[in-house]
């Protein structure tokens, strides 16, 4: 991929290339941010290590760890979750699918369950329709909201019920990630410090003053991995989170070690000077917009709307579609 390179007091830092970084801006939320970090195959390993159960994670090969390039998230699913699934061998050369759910909701569902029998559903179908033989599907929820959520299983619905009917009930365990009641403690025993910069800042998405108070700790973690790609994606995510105060995050640039605060202030500076130069650019565009749909309210022809904006005609004419003035 391609990257710029950048001299800051003699020193050359590479950031991701403008382009890049521009796409990577647009799609980080709240909502994907884990999904991107993870998409990285050693993260994945260390969050996994840490969030399965140990004897699950004693059978499991790592060396093994490859990302399915599907997704079980049907249409009706997609408000609610989003998805990474991965292939990995057990002892015995016996393959079956982790598969991680992160919800999107912002309140707690007491549905979940049935999303996820849902969801199941549609994962072992869809194997079915691509190859002979079906993997186990392992499912991880991983829930990063405000509000305490006690996930509960499926058949404790059905808890005024007698035993008899229990056994006609589907059953299927459920690794609940829960990161409100994940401690700073435990994230910080994370393997890999990359992870655990990006955990923490997710953990305190909702807590500026937690972020304030940890914010030496977040970027002593990241600081070895400045000069790549996920790095850059986790610093966009803390400069977007409108929790925070960015004049805080600002000053505190500043004060960390020299050639930490060299490093991250010179990303800091270039993300600000896009982010102005985009707004320009947007504001330039809807004003044109509104100066095409004006000038055509008030009866002027395209050659004449043409040379007022300086646009071609193809694009005055997409407009007016657009804005419902011409079909």
């Amino acid at each position: 991929m391609a990257e710029d390179q950048l001299a800051v007091s003699g020193i050359s830092y590479s950031f991701p290339a403008r382009s890049t970084r521009t796409q990577m801006a647009k799609e980080i939320t709240h909502d994907n941010f884990i999904k991107q970090l993870l998409s990285h195959r050693e993260l994945a390993v260390d969050f996994l290590h840490e969030y399965l159960p140990r004897p699950l994670v004693s059978m499991i090969d790592f060396e093994t760890l490859v990302p399915q390039d599907t997704s079980y998230v049907s249409k009706d699913l997609k408000a609610t979750f989003s998805d990474l699934v991965w292939s990995v061998t057990i002892h015995g050369q016996k393959k079956l699918r982790i598969s991680l759910l992160l919800e999107h909701k912002s309140y707690v569902d007491s549905r979940a369950a049935f999303q996820l029998l849902e969801y199941l559903a549609s994962g072992y179908r869809k194997q079915l329709k691509e190859q002979k033989k079906v993997e186990p599907i392992i499912p991880i929820l991983y829930y990063h909201g405000r509000k305490n959520w006690e996930f509960k299983a499926l058949e404790t619905c059905f808890s005024e019920y007698p035993d008899v009917v229990w056994s006609y009930l589907p059953k299927f365990a459920t690794e609940f990630v829960d990161l409100r009641k994940i401690s700073h403690e435990q994230i910080q025993a994370l393997t890999h410090s990359l992870l655990t910069g990006a955990i923490l800042c997710q953990k305190y998405y909702f807590d500026p003053v937690g972020f304030e108070k940890h914010f030496h700790t977040i970027f002593e973690n990241l600081t070895p991995y400045w000069g790549r790609n996920v790095t850059y994606s986790i610093f966009v995510y803390i400069l977007q989170n409108p929790h925070l105060n960015q004049e805080f995050i600002k000053e505190s640039i500043k004060n960390l070690p020299e050639d930490m605060s060299t490093k991250v202030m010179t990303a800091y500076d270039q993300l600000i000077a896009e982010g102005r130069e985009q707004g320009i650019a947007q504001e330039r565009e809807r004003s044109m917009v509104k100066t095409v749909l004006n000038a055509y309210d008030n009866g002027f022809d395209l050659t004449a709307i043409r040379l007022i904006t300086a646009e071609s005609e193809e694009k005055i004419n997409y407009i007016l579609k657009q804005h419902k003035r011409i079909r």
